[in-house]
């Protein structure tokens, strides 16, 4: 059996992805695309079932500025080699201001021209009760508890 080396703290790659967030919040998207793998194994997943594996589709969209997300209070970034990992609690921030607090983690490897992210998840931070209470109004078309209908 060989020994594998183990995680270490990685300020490279916490700031790869701080330097994504930036990038998506000051509306640069070509810029934040650059930090995006054109690696096949890249995918995206988002929390309303999104799941993108297509470059074309992924590297498509139009960033609005002042839309994006913002640092959580604690990212950790960890690297062994080539592939890194990194995790936060951010918040995606609209562009009228109002917020939305989320969960990310993503992995990256290194390429020759620096850390590059191949894998991202991002989703809403609803505690699981809510989650699956919300589920059950959508697929039962149960109303709210104030009366409202599913949605």
């Amino acid at each position: 059996m060989t020994a594998i080396e183990t995680m270490a703290p990685s300020s490279e790659v916490r700031d790869t992805m701080l330097e994504f967030y930036r990038r998506m919040l000051a509306g640069e998207a070509e810029g934040a695309n650059d930090l995006i793998s054109r690696d096949p194994a890249m995918i995206f997943i988002g929390s309303a079932g999104e799941r993108v594996d297509d470059q074309e589709t992924l590297r498509g969209g139009t960033q609005v500025e002042t839309e994006g997300l913002e640092a959580g209070p604690n990212p950790v970034g960890y690297a062994n080699g080539d592939v890194g990992w990194f995790a936060d609690q951010p918040a995606w921030v609209f562009a009228d201001g109002s917020r939305a607090d989320m969960r990310m983690s993503a992995v990256l490897q290194r390429e020759p021209e620096g850390w590059r992210i191949v894998h991202a998840h991002l989703s809403v931070a609803v505690p699981d009760n809510e989650c699956v209470m919300l589920q059950r109004r959508w697929k039962y078309g149960i109303p709210a508890p104030d009366g409202s209908a599913a949605s």
